[in-house]
């Protein structure tokens, strides 16, 4: 105190400005090794609309902002959980993705090397809050560190609590065997497999955990099913699997396709590769077409080196069914629709997809003929049958008239046929509105003060009443007339192989089409004509073609209506029709990697 008194009053000034400094300095250390607050925050996805905020710090690891060895301990405050909770429930899934960054400083034995990460639950802490002395033990994500300087782990949530403990962890912990640190942590959606496509490898784990298994092409995906519904209902669907191909160094060519084998839980798929100009190296395969999807996948080979192996939820509409209708389409490869299980459909009637490489087009998959024309019937009268075309046939007309068994329609004419029924008033059957309803959902038409205006796409149908292969040349068949309604150059280009093919062979093929009452195009639409003069070839292989055509010649539907043209023909062996089958052949591949009679890249 003496010492003070002797002091001159700016001595005095800056002696207490050090004293201050010194108390804040020591508040601050005192709150840094006191605090319960963790410098690693936690993010929410963006339906959330919720800031990151940060993690409470269970040990002094998970205080600190280092690389360190040891295990580190993070709690969820009460709002985190809360948001996690209401992300959950809201989208039937969910998992903790964590970010990790190892210095490989340290020299240890590669049995030593695995870090591990797992969640932490109610019971692992004590009445008061705190976390027990000792936990006991669990499923873990697990890698060998000396793999990575760094990567990403994500564990999923089991979608079903069990033994009457929430699903919902109240935090997680890391143990590291070499100096490392967790960067980033975030609630994402759920997931099972690997991606190591990007600059930092991913690998995602179901509740009961895992390891990487270094240089696979396969995944486990047995615990899938703790995460992920695994049959279909009106208000949940099962999950997709993502398949990520390296660039190949050959993609072959429209006859001889490079292709790539999926085995899964048994079920051998055939991948046709195409590169990312003629598609993408990504493929699309819904666990509903499996016959075992919840089991070991081996994907790739040598030839086919795979980067991406994921099972994710299906990013439908929540919901979606109501009295036994669904809306939100299934997006797939139409190769998967083929053998398609029925007992993995939504409802009993009909099951709805949209191609995935072309996702205006919407497929509806009826249960028989009678469920399909109750769709369709009166739209192919009034869009194609000559002597009714833009008519609204009613129903003791319609009922014994045959209309196709599959089906294809743009656009314009689904807008056209809605509107005129609604401005006169005209009663449409259920399904009909039905069908109006899922091109309103999926903006197939929009609706509009005057009716209804087209949208971007269109709809095909099969039946399940077409033995398989049937179904496969039918589907074939409308799905090229799907790409011919949504891409304008494959219309400019039919237009040119129609005028340029011989003339006597195009006429035969029309006075084909005239000959048959169960067809009855009406051959004045040109672009009718350019549409299923398309369809017809490209519908099979070009080593068909010739022969399919000659065969037509045969009918005595068809000698009585021709007689010149099926003689003409005939002998000519149907070359034309084979020459035009090489042009589609060639442009198909070179633009999406499909060629005649494949329409598909996952069979």
């Amino acid at each position: 105190m003496h010492f003070f008194k002797n002091l001159t009053a700016k001595q005095k000034i800056i002696l207490s400005v050090l004293i201050l400094l010194l108390i804040v300095d020591v508040a601050f250390l005192a709150q840094k090794y006191t605090s319960d607050s963790s410098p690693l925050t936690l993010s929410f996805p963006r339906e959330c609309n919720a800031p990151p905020s940060k993690l409470i710090a269970l040990n002094a690891h998970a205080k600190s902002n280092k690389e360190k060895q040891g295990y580190a301990y993070y709690g969820f405050s009460n709002e985190q959980r809360a948001l996690f909770t209401a992300y959950f429930d809201e989208y039937g899934d969910a998992a903790l993705t964590i970010h990790v960054s190892v210095s490989h400083k340290e020299k240890t034995d590669d049995d030593a090397n695995s870090f591990m990460y797992g969640f932490l639950f109610e019971n692992d802490f004590d009445s008061r809050g705190k976390l027990k002395k000792e936990i006991d033990s669990r499923p873990l994500a697990r890698t060998n560190v000396w793999q990575f300087s760094e990567f990403e782990l994500a564990l999923s949530l089991q979608k079903d609590s069990t033994d009457g403990f929430d699903s919902i962890p109240y935090g997680f912990f890391i143990y590291a065997p070499v100096s490392a640190r967790v960067t980033a942590c975030a609630v994402t959606y759920a997931c099972v497999g690997f991606d190591k496509s990007g600059s930092v490898p991913f690998f995602a784990f179901p509740p009961n955990g895992g390891s990487v298994e270094q240089n696979s092409a396969s995944v486990d995906f047995s615990g899938a099913s703790l995460v992920f519904p695994t049959q279909n209902t009106l208000s949940a669907v099962m999950p997709k699997i993502i398949v990520l191909f390296e660039p190949a160094d050959d993609y072959g060519t429209s006859q001889n396709p490079a292709v790539a084998t999926v085995n899964m839980g048994g079920e051998k798929l055939t991948i046709y590769r195409t590169d990312a100009l003629h598609g993408a190296e990504t493929y699309t395969i819904q666990t509903s077409a499996l016959v075992n999807p919840f089991a070991r996948c081996e994907a790739g080979d040598s030839q086919n080196r795979v980067s991406a192996l994921l099972m994710i939820r299906n990013d439908m509409r929540k919901n979606d069914g109501v009295n036994n209708k669904v809306f939100s389409p299934f997006p797939t490869d139409p190769g998967l629709i083929i053998k398609w299980p029925q007992n993995s459909w939504r409802t009993a009637d009909y099951e709805l997809f949209a191609w995935d490489r072309f996702p205006n087009v919407l497929l509806i998959d009826t249960r028989n003929y009678s469920v399909q024309n109750d769709f369709f019937k009166r739209l192919a009268f009034y869009v194609e049958k000559a002597g009714y075309r833009g008519t609204l046939v009613p129903d003791e007309e319609l009922r014994d008239k045959h209309g196709f068994n599959a089906h294809d329609y743009r656009a314009e004419s689904l807008a056209s046929f809605f509107t005129k029924a609604e401005s006169e008033n005209f009663p449409l059957n259920e399904r009909e509105c039905l069908l109006r309803e899922l091109l309103l959902a999926n903006e197939i038409i929009i609706k509009n003060e005057n009716g209804y205006s087209e949208g971007k796409g269109a709809v095909i149908s099969i039946s399940q009443e077409s033995e398989e292969l049937l179904r496969r040349r039918l589907l074939a068949h409308e799905c090229w007339h799907g790409i011919f309604f949504v891409d304008e150059k494959f219309r400019n280009a039919t237009a040119a192989v129609y005028y340029t093919i011989d003339e006597r062979s195009r006429d035969f093929l029309i006075g084909y089409w005239q000959s048959q009452p169960t067809l009855n195009y009406d051959v004045s639409d040109e672009y009718l004509m350019h549409n299923e003069f398309m369809a017809y070839i490209m519908q099979q292989r070009v080593s068909e073609v010739a022969s399919y055509f000659v065969n037509f010649t045969n009918w005595t539907s068809v000698q009585r209506a021709v007689p010149d043209l099926a003689l003409y023909v005939r002998a000519t062996r149907g070359i034309a029709f084979e020459d035009a089958a090489h042009v589609f052949d060639a442009y198909a591949f070179d633009n999406w990697g499909l060629s005649c009679g494949r329409i598909w890249t996952v069979r």
